[in-house]
C-alpha cells in the first residue's frame, strides 16, 4: 500500500526549486575563486599547454558542485553533503594542480579548499533559502 512520499523528501515542485537555486548558486559562487585569484592561465602557457583553456577545467568543475549538491541525497545533512560533493567534484583538476611545477601543494589545497567552500555555501544557502537540507 502506498502510504505518500517517504518521510523527509520534498514534493516535487519544492524539490526542483531547491535543485535549480543549487545549480544557481554554482554557477554564481563558482566564479568566486576565479574573481579573488585563478587560477592562472600563464602557469600552464611555460609548459606549452593553452592557459586559458586549460583554466576552464577548474570554472566548469566549480561551477557544477550546485547541479552536484541539488541533485544528490546523500549524506543526507546539507552540512556534509555540500563540502563533500564540493571536494569531489575539484579532487581530479586538485592532481593537476599537483603536477604543475609552479603550483604543487599549495595550489592543490586552494583549490581542494574552495570546492569545499562552495559546496557549503551552495548547500547552507539552498536551506537557509528553501528549508530544504536536500531534494
Amino acid at each position: 500500500m502506498n502510504a505518500g512520499p517517504a518521510a523527509g523528501t520534498a514534493p516535487a515542485a519544492a524539490a526542483a526549486r531547491y535543485t535549480l537555486l543549487c545549480v544557481a548558486l554554482g554557477l554564481v559562487l563558482g566564479w568566486v575563486p576565479a574573481w579573488l585569484h585563478g587560477p592562472i592561465p600563464e602557469k600552464f602557457d611555460v609548459l606549452y599547454i593553452r592557459g586559458a583553456i586549460a583554466v576552464w577545467g577548474w570554472y566548469v568543475a566549480r561551477m557544477s558542485i550546485g547541479f552536484w549538491v541539488g541533485v544528490a541525497v546523500w549524506p543526507r545533512a546539507w552540512w556534509l553533503r555540500g563540502p563533500l560533493l564540493g571536494a569531489l567534484c575539484m579532487l581530479p583538476l586538485t592532481l593537476v594542480s599537483l603536477a604543475m611545477p609552479a603550483c604543487g601543494w599549495p595550489c592543490m589545497a586552494v583549490n581542494l579548499a574552495s570546492g569545499v567552500g562552495v559546496g557549503a555555501a551552495v548547500a547552507g544557502v539552498a536551506r537557509a533559502l528553501t528549508g530544504l537540507a536536500h531534494r
